[in-house]
């Protein structure tokens, strides 16, 4: 009865694994999505109303969810009083503890706009956050082509490596 009890929790252990690697995948394209939203809300808030950086990210935050709202109200509480520091490193500090789930690629595509931010004219900002908007579109589209192709193996792998783990013990 042990030996079978042990079994069954291996192959749900396998399942487990399969469906954390297929989650990991999922928050990331979840991610991206929010943030390429988010952008677009950045860049007609700087770009067009020419709204103050704090003003124009917390609306950024507002016309999100999840982890992406979490990130940009910390760098929206962050632009207010920045200590002296420049935004650039605060909008990095503030990507790190968002725990976003994005690949290097990605947060580097993030880390990049955070040296813009604030130091242009609207125009700059705005044609900044258009590119921004785009790449993150381009890692977006990756991301869903990676989940799909990915996806499912994991799964299968997680399933099928708890089935052996199960057929070795038994």
């Amino acid at each position: 009865m042990i030996r079978l009890a042990g079994a069954a929790l291996l192959a749900l252990g396998g399942l487990g694994l399969g469906l954390a690697a297929v989650e990991r995948l999922t928050g990331r394209v979840n991610d991206l999505r929010e943030l390429e939203r988010a952008v677009e809300t950045l860049e007609r808030e700087l770009g067009w109303r020419l709204a103050p950086l704090p003003e124009a990210l917390e609306r950024a935050a507002e016309g999100a969810s999840g982890r992406v709202a979490r990130f940009f109200r910390l760098c929206a509480g962050e632009a207010v009083s920045t200590r002296g520091r420049p935004f650039r490193e605060v909008w990095v500090e503030c990507i790190s503890a968002a725990q976003l789930c994005l690949r290097r690629e990605d947060a580097a595509v993030l880390e990049e706009l955070g040296g813009v931010l604030g130091r242009y004219d609207g125009d700059s900002q705005r044609q900044a956050l258009e590119r921004t908007a785009a790449r993150l579109g381009s890692q977006l589209e990756l991301a869903r082509e990676r989940r799909e192709r990915l996806g499912r193996l994991y799964g299968i792998l997680g399933v099928s490596g708890g089935l052996l783990l199960v057929i070795l013990l038994l």
